[in-house]
């Protein structure tokens, strides 16, 4: 009897020994494993990870020959006008670009204008344009991507240009400044539709006195890209 009870506490020391020496219990392994959720485990890099999107077309160094056509959107009630016309732009950079426009202006009297004219021999105090130069430089302010259908994808960026030129006036010619806002959608790796607004702000002499105008022009533009990487 005295040799069970030895045998029993050498068991019962032994079993209490291996179990100190055995490390941690399943549960307290399972804890080492709750970390906060904005840390990562020691053997994991918790560098940061960043989503980079790439312009399909590049625009650095490359030239940009277009042609298009406009409407006067602000002349008054005695004048149409619409013009025809083209621009060069070089861009420095994805960004930057630097162009000179050229247009040449077509006018006449609305039916207004000719029912003074015919029934009244009225002549409207009306001044217009003949042609049109600036050059001015342009930014691109936002560039993203317009789905068409499912498959095809044109992308663009929204543009601001400043500039100066010189317009050719009915009774001689003015300084003008200009402010050009719209959208270039670029087709492939070397097309380009411009679609914007342009404002010519200048002083025009009139039979009466010089008044100061805005021309608000809407115009569409067709272009193609050289030299570059395509």
């Amino acid at each position: 009897m005295k040799k069970l009870s030895l045998m029993a506490l050498a068991l019962g020391l032994s079993s209490s020994g291996w179990a100190a020496t055995s490390g941690p219990s399943l549960e307290e392994q399972l804890q080492t494993l709750n970390l906060p959720a904005n840390q990562a485990p020691a053997g994991i890099s918790s560098e940061k990870l960043y989503s980079v999107q790439s312009r399909y077309a590049p625009l650095t160094k490359r030239l940009e020959i277009a042609v298009g056509m406009g409407q006067d959107l602000t002349n008054s009630a005695f004048l149409n006008s619409q013009q025809v016309g083209g621009t060069i732009r070089f861009h420095f950079n994805d960004r930057w670009s630097m162009g000179v426009s050229g247009a040449t202006v077509f006018n006449a009297f609305t039916q207004t204008a000719n029912q003074m004219l015919a029934q009244d021999a009225l002549v409207p105090d009306v001044a217009y344009a003949r042609t049109r130069m600036d050059a001015s430089v342009a930014f691109n302010t936002l560039y993203g991507k317009f789905r068409l259908t499912e498959n095809k994808v044109f992308y663009l960026d929204q543009y601001l240009a400043l500039g100066a030129g010189i317009a050719q006036l009915d009774r001689g010619s003015a300084t003008m400044g200009t402010l050009d806002a719209g959208f270039a959608f670029w087709m492939g790796r070397s097309g380009v539709l411009r679609i914007g607004m342009k404002d010519h702000v200048y002083r025009e002499q009139r039979q009466l006195a010089a008044v100061m105008t805005q021309h608000w022009v809407g115009h569409v533009d067709l272009g193609w890209m050289l030299g570059g990487v395509n």
